[in-house]
């Protein structure tokens, strides 16, 4: 799989960002690496934004970032997938579908093995990329002396991410100073740690989760291609579709091209409905879901503080930039709290998540970066809303075209 096609194929699924209805299953199908919903890779070759209003420059930037593109998460993923498969070829259990994967899987494991969750070196250049692509979109902030502070979660692939955003503006700014820490002060607002008791505690919203996926995947059917003795060798079924889907959606994040075979397990139609079930539940949690109690949108208030709190504060201080360093699932929840994109969507229906809601919006590094204009003639602040490097939309009236919105609008509607 090249990966500057894929690259390309994700600028219109990233930068486009829907707020409005859309045919996903199109999408998917005309790009099927957008099946891998948050392990989709980060776009390279947006376009320049809009330029501010005459008379105004940037002087500040307030952003937060996920870490870059990483293995697979899951504990031992790699090395249960291995022992299943190992299992059924030993059995002679194994169709020559299934055969062919395990030999791909097999030779290819040691690229992979007991790296569950590292960050990886698409990771740090993804951030590299980021921190250059801000330096030379708005330079006017890195004139004279250029502070940064930057905070990050205990995460080891997320402080390597801020380390390798920080070293790119190091090289590229003579002037430039930083502070960088991590830790559990940070994480109390970066990630919060909460759960749901509709949704993840087996309450009605989990049920109607398990409703909606029994309906649209047919377990059996994939795994009879692979396997002629699936209830011997497979315990857990959904657990194994799921995590084969993770390990695949994952392949172009790692420094090694990986073999056909192992992108060719699934096909089209069955990742994009193994999609469809995991962009339901992302929704469940970290969206505005009508089933849920959407706590975690909800803990998303501290972290929204930070972001009003420290800018007026920053600017005093001679701090041009605020970095936070985390993960998908404060992005996701922080987008919806700020209806970035139409995120803020409620819909009843499952069927209907993915018109509104799409998971692969929230890639590996994905960011939201606001960006902070002034003028010597007026007294307005203006803000640029940028997601993934793109201009996007927030539920207020725009001050000028770009995205840009007035700051006081901005502290009007989310301080309180």
């Amino acid at each position: 799989m090249k990966r500057l096609i894929l690259v390309l194929f994700l600028l219109p699924a990233v930068c486009l960002l829907s707020h409005a209805q859309q045919d996903t299953h199109a999408r998917i199908l005309a790009d099927i690496e957008l099946a891998g919903g948050v392990h989709a890779l980060y776009p390279m070759n947006q376009p320049a934004p809009t330029a501010a209003p005459k008379g105004y420059k940037p002087f500040y930037v307030s952003h937060l970032g996920r870490h870059g593109a990483r293995f697979a998460l899951g504990g031992s993923v790699y090395e249960e997938l291995l022992e299943i498969w190992t299992r059924g070829h030993e059995k002679g259990w194994l169709t020559p579908e299934g055969e062919a994967f395990y030999q791909a899987y097999y030779a290819f494991y040691p690229n992979i093995a007991r790296r569950e969750g590292n960050l990886t070196q698409l990771g740090q250049e993804q951030h590299r990329f980021i921190a250059h692509q801000i330096y030379q979109n708005y330079p006017e902030v890195f004139k004279g002396q250029t502070r940064a502070r930057a905070v990050s979660t205990v995460s080891h692939r997320v402080i390597v991410s801020m380390f390798s955003f920080l070293s790119e503006l190091d090289n590229l700014d003579r002037d430039f100073s930083f502070e960088a820490d991590y830790g559990q002060p940070y994480q109390s607002y970066l990630l919060p740690d909460v759960l749901d008791s509709k949704a993840d505690r087996g309450g009605p919203a989990e049920e109607k989760y398990r409703r909606f996926r029994r309906q649209i995947l047919d377990l059996d059917g994939m795994i009879a291609r692979w396997c002629t003795q699936p209830d011997s060798l497979v315990r857990d079924k959904y657990k194994f579709c799921f995590d084969l889907h993770t390990v695949i959606s994952t392949l172009d994040n790692l420094n090694t091209p990986a073999p056909e075979e192992l992108y060719s397990l699934f096909t089209p139609e069955e990742r994009y409905s193994l999609w469809r079930v995991g962009n339901y539940r992302d929704y469940q949690l970290m969206g505005r879901s009508p089933d849920t109690e959407n706590v975690r949108v909800k803990a998303m208030d501290g972290l929204l503080a930070d972001f009003f709190d420290k800018a007026e504060a920053d600017w005093q201080d001679g701090i041009q930039l605020r970095l936070r360093f985390s993960h998908d699932s404060a992005l996701q929840p922080m987008l919806s709290r700020l209806g970035v994109n139409g995120m803020d969507a409620r819909i009843e229906d499952p069927l209907q998540v993915e018109q509104y809601w799409c998971s692969f919006n929230i890639p590996m590094a994905c960011n939201l970066q606001f960006i902070f204009f002034k003028s010597k003639k007026n007294p307005d602040i203006l803000v640029q809303v940028l997601l993934n490097g793109c201009e996007a939309v927030l539920p207020l009236e725009m001050a000028a075209p770009g995205s840009f919105y007035r700051w006081e609008d901005l502290k009007a509607k989310y301080r309180n």
